[in-house]
């Protein structure tokens, strides 16, 4: 059994001028519905779309490697994949892409699950993922 390896993520902190835009389109899209004089039912729930969309963009995320695979948590959501699902791990700019396809595939965007990592400390938690990773064959 290994020592599990989180970290946490926060967009406004690591990447605050991503934040801000994201911030700002979210609220200028919402505003744009708004004005659009719907049923307020209607709007509202555009609304919740639309910021929902964003929220990877503006929500900080929790993330986890272990020996049963890797997870984020996100405000309302967690993502897991075990390690039989994974086929590839990549490292990015980002953090680490992990995907269920062995070679990249059209659907990594809907199917892979990126796991940000911060700039501050990107080498440490990249150096223990590299150990984490070639545990488990990657």
């Amino acid at each position: 059994m290994t020592i599990p390896l989180e970290w946490s993520f926060n967009p406004w902190r690591d990447r605050p001028g991503g934040a801000v835009a994201a911030g700002a389109c979210g609220a200028l899209a919402c505003v744009a519905v708004a004005s659009l004089d719907l049923p307020p039912l209607v709007t509202l729930g555009l609304g919740i779309a639309i910021v929902g969309s964003l929220s990877p963009l503006l929500s900080p995320a929790r993330c986890r490697v272990d020996d049963g695979g890797v997870w984020r948590r996100r405000t309302f959501v967690i993502e897991r994949r075990a390690w039989s699902e994974i086929k590839r791990c990549v490292p990015r700019a980002a953090g680490l892409l992990v995907s269920p396809y062995p070679i990249p595939h059209w659907l990594d965007r809907y199917r892979s699950l990126l796991l940000p990592i911060p700039r501050r400390q990107r080498d440490r938690v990249m150096a223990d993922l590299r150990e984490q990773l070639a545990r488990h064959g990657f």
